[in-house]
């Protein structure tokens, strides 16, 4: 039956009153952007924003230039870019900004994206509750609920596309429907369409949006045609939209969906429950409303869960009383499909709280006799199961609960609406309530925050300089800073060095440590790796091909300014005063003619894992946490060995050393002495090292000065309370280590890398001794490196014999270092230890062998030598010959 003229004017006329009801709307709580399109950026200063402003420009020159793919962030990570496989899973995004990319500014773009996405958003979901309730004005109810509610614009605060743009949900949930109830390809192609845009807008919108509604539409579906849902023809064109849609998709999400199969990928970030909703947000409009703000009493009750503004981004969660008083009774009234959709509002709410309850700020916890546990809740569950275990932001599962909250509230008006049947005008009067009550408790703060699109002026003249070198933009650990590199990118096209975008990819960290520590000042005078001066830094950067160092001036998360200054005035007696500046930016010029590094080696360690260097004496040592990691970039092939010294206050502790994900050697701590790895291909590039503590750390004291056994210098008189006041802090510590260093394979003491078998039990590594020449009553100092084949037990004695020229023995130690020395010796893993030989005073002059080897006790049966050495004819190793003199 065909719709009169005047009924499908009127079902216009409501759609377009929806339309311009979600634009002025969305042009009111977000004010003033709409006044400054082109200069301001909607959102935090210097927050995600830019970020995505970015990506909307890098996807633009990826689609455009051959010589770019989306995927690999050429322009990142200098001088070698970097693989992101997250960034493809957001194609669709991308693609529909592509239009606008193509022609407006990338701030414009961004603010066209964010207010579009609130407009199309709330009439998608317009559009979807009237056709659920087959009531136009209770779609525009529901529509502007999901259009601002509070969560979605705590998004925007931060900077969040992707959560932002929800309006291909309810049309998902729309096509879908139609392809269920008539199948065909005139339906099946939009519900293709839209699932695969949608699924290409963020990974986790696939868990948090797509699964939950395809499994609500199949239960309300099954309702509705019983029986016939499982019709063979209708199920295998369900069943070919799915499929057809995951052959689009596929190629997008599957890298990132491998990736977090991995329990060790860089795409399981912390954060989970501080990204959680507080059970009390459900409760607590935005203590920012410019209304409510007034009230001095709803500051201090919700200033736990939202101290700051930050805060808003991820923490909001209020429904609002209108919203939910509609929703509660659309429930209620509309039994069957209002029990489904309140299922879903409930269970996503439950799920947003994340894997422990919070309440006020706090976790809680929960007392059972003498025990205390946390309160474990049903996402730590879900928090286990492929492709949730990316997502660190449950919370953001409210904007699920919003979608159901939206219908609900839609079927709600819809049957409160019926009872004014006969007084239209009271009808209009009641809507006009209900939209105005609803923009008021959603209104979570205004004006809205902007940030700055505007480019600094030395910026801009950087553009104008030939050359394509990179940026180095400092103090780029900075979030803030960072956020401007990418943002100045869309305008300066060059490459920079670092650059953080969605995730940190491991293969970013060594090139940015190495890179950005030539323009930082360093912590200490000294350091337990080799680094450069300033003239090598200027030659290393050069080298890098690296033409101006940015220095940012902080605006917020600002150094003290003293730091500022410091920091400054390093750059610039590292490259002379600055090319240009202005209030933002300093920029600072390398110089073309910088000569070459005079070594091939540079080294930088993680931020992460390595306590500050300490002075302990003449020399600089480093604690190390459970792991630490070495980067050493190398420009030529070779091969060679790690040297370094390290000691430990554990108990023979065992450290593991990987290059890259391969083990190469592990060693027994005991002694302060100094290890060799096993030769390593050191590759042309950057190189990267693991050290790791086998067994993890005990949290102990944070200053080792203060511990009985202290490894480093004891605290001053003036330093001991420290040690003994309350507020000392606690800390993991397990190795700590002085002059690393790599040692090319024709630079290395001879004995500093072999490998001898022995009875194919132990293996001698290496050897160090003190002075190949003594006077009769020296010490000779022994240092041999032993490693275990096998397990080894007490019967072995491990002994260094000194003979005469006549083959007599002069001096030895006979030491069975498992009992006596070590508790334990595991397979492959390296000891080294000392021993000392006091030479009689009667030794005559002449050359005397050094011997090592191993025997069984009490049989005194040497372990046969594997190998063409001195010495092996009498099972033993000849370490050296040592000259007598008077």
């Amino acid at each position: 039956m065909k719709k009169s003229p005047k009924k499908h004017c009127s079902r216009l006329c409501w759609a377009l009153a929806a339309l311009g009801l979600y634009t002025f709307v969305t042009l009111a709580v977000t004010y003033p952007i709409p006044l400054y399109m082109n200069t301001r950026i909607v959102g935090e200063e210097y927050r995600d924003a830019y970020a995505y402003t970015w990506a909307l420009w890098w996807a633009k020159e990826a689609i455009l230039n051959s010589d770019k793919e989306l995927g690999y962030l050429s322009l990142m990570n200098h001088p070698y870019g970097v693989e992101h496989p997250f960034v493809l899973s957001m194609t669709g995004m991308y693609l529909l900004a592509l239009p606008f990319s193509l022609l407006v500014s990338p701030a414009i773009t961004y603010n066209l994206q964010v207010l579009s996405a609130l407009v199309l958003s709330g009439f998608t979901m317009y559009w979807l509750c009237t056709e659920l309730t087959g009531d136009p004005r209770a779609g525009l109810v529901g529509g502007l609920i999901f259009s601002i509610f509070p969560n979605k614009m705590g998004h925007v605060l931060g900077g969040h596309l992707p959560q932002i743009s929800m309006q291909w949900f309810p049309l998902y949930v729309l096509f879908l429907r139609r392809a269920i109830r008539t199948p065909g390809w005139r339906t099946a192609l939009p519900a293709i369409f839209i699932l695969a845009i949608a699924s290409l807008i963020h990974v986790m919108h696939l868990a948090y949006f797509l699964l939950p509604l395809t499994a609500i539409v199949l239960c309300l579906e099954r309702l509705e045609l019983r029986k016939a849902l499982f019709d063979r023809r209708r199920i295998a064109w369900v069943v070919g939209i799915f499929l057809i849609c995951f052959l689009v998709v596929a190629p997008f999400l599957l890298p990132t969906v491998f990736l977090s199969l991995d329990q060790e990928t860089y795409l399981l970030e912390p954060g989970t429950v501080e990204h959680a909703t507080d059970l009390l947000a459900f409760f607590t409009p935005s203590p920012y409303h410019p209304l409510l703000r007034l009230v001095g009493w709803w500051s201090s009750f919700s200033k736990a869960i939202f101290p700051n503004i930050r805060s808003l981004r991820e923490g909001l969660a209020y429904p609002g009383l209108i919203a939910t008083t509609l929703a509660v009774w659309g429930a209620i009234r509309q039994k069957r499909e209002g029990k489904i959709w309140g299922i879903l509002a409930i269970s996503t709410a439950v799920l947003s709280l994340g894997p422990l309850l919070k309440m006020g700020g706090k976790l809680e916890v929960l007392q059972v006799d003498e025990h205390q546990s946390y309160i474990v809740l049903p996402y730590a569950l879900l928090k286990t199961l492929p492709m949730f275990g990316i997502g660190r932001t449950p919370g953001r599962l409210n904007g699920t609960t919003m979608f159901a909250v939206s219908i609900l509230a839609a079927y709600g008006m819809s049957h409160l609406l019926s009872w004014t049947a006969r007084r239209p005008r009271w009808a209009y009067f009641f809507i006009g309530i209900v939209v105005l009550g609803t923009l008021f408790e959603y209104v979570i703060i205004w004006p809205f925050p902007t940030g700055t699109a505007e480019i600094p002026p030395s910026i801009q003249r950087i553009r104008a300089e030939p050359g394509d070198g990179a940026l180095l933009h400092v103090p780029m650990t900075r979030r803030q800073v960072n956020d401007r590199a990418l943002y100045y990118q869309t305008f300066v096209p060059r490459p920079i060095v670092d650059g953080l975008t969605h995730r940190i990819v491991p293969e970013e960290i060594p090139w940015s440590e190495a890179i950005l520590g030539l323009a930082e000042p360093d912590p200490a005078p000294g350091d337990i790796v080799p680094r450069p001066d300033q003239t090598q830094r200027v030659a290393w950067l050069r080298h890098f091909n690296v033409d101006y160092v940015v220095f940012h001036y902080l605006t917020y998360e600002k150094l003290s300014p003293d730091a500022d200054i410091f920091y400054r005035d390093f750059i610039q007696t590292l490259l002379g005063p600055p090319k240009y500046e202005d209030e933002l930016v300093a920029v600072f010029p390398v110089p073309e003619d910088a000569s070459s590094p005079d070594t091939p080696f540079l080294y930088a360690l993680s931020q992460q894992g390595w306590h500050p260097p300490e002075h302990d004496g003449s020399r600089w040592r480093r604690w190390m946490d459970e792991r630490g990691s070495l980067y050493l970039y190398s420009t030529l092939s070779t091969t060679g060995s790690l040297q370094f010294t390290v000691d430990s206050h554990m108990t023979f502790p065992v450290l593991e050393i990987y290059q890259g994900d391969k083990h190469i050697d592990s060693f027994i701590v005991g002694d302060r002495v100094i290890y060799t790895t096993q030769p390593v291909r050191l590759n042309q590039g950057m190189n990267t090292f693991h050290f790791r503590a086998a067994d993890g750390c005990i949290e102990t004291l944070d200053d080792p000065r203060c511990w009985a056994d202290a490894l480093l210098s004891p605290p001053t008189r003036e330093e001991q309370p420290l040690c003994e006041s309350e507020a000392v802090r606690f800390t993991c510590r397990t190795f700590v280590f002085d002059q690393i260093r790599f040692v090319p394979l024709e630079d290395q003491p001879a004995g500093m890398s072999v490998e001898v078998n022995l009875g194919d039990q132990v293996s001698l590594r290496g050897w160090n001794i003190s002075s190949p020449t003594l006077r009769p009553g020296d010490t000779l100092t022994v240092t041999l490196y032993w490693q275990a084949s096998v397990p080894v037990d007490e019967r072995y004695v491990f002994f260094v014999h000194l003979l005469s020229p006549d083959g007599s023995l002069s001096a030895q130690d006979d030491t069975p270092l498992v009992d006596r020395l070590l508790p334990f010796w595991p397979v492959e893993a390296v000891y080294g230890h000392s021993v000392v030989l006091r030479l009689p005073e009667t030794l005559i002059p002449g050359e005397y062998r050094l011997l090592t080897g191993v025997y069984l006790w009490p049989s005194l049966e040497r372990l046969p030598v594997l190998a063409d050495v001195p010495g092996a004819e009498v099972r033993a190793v000849e370490i050296n010959r040592i000259q007598v003199v008077r």
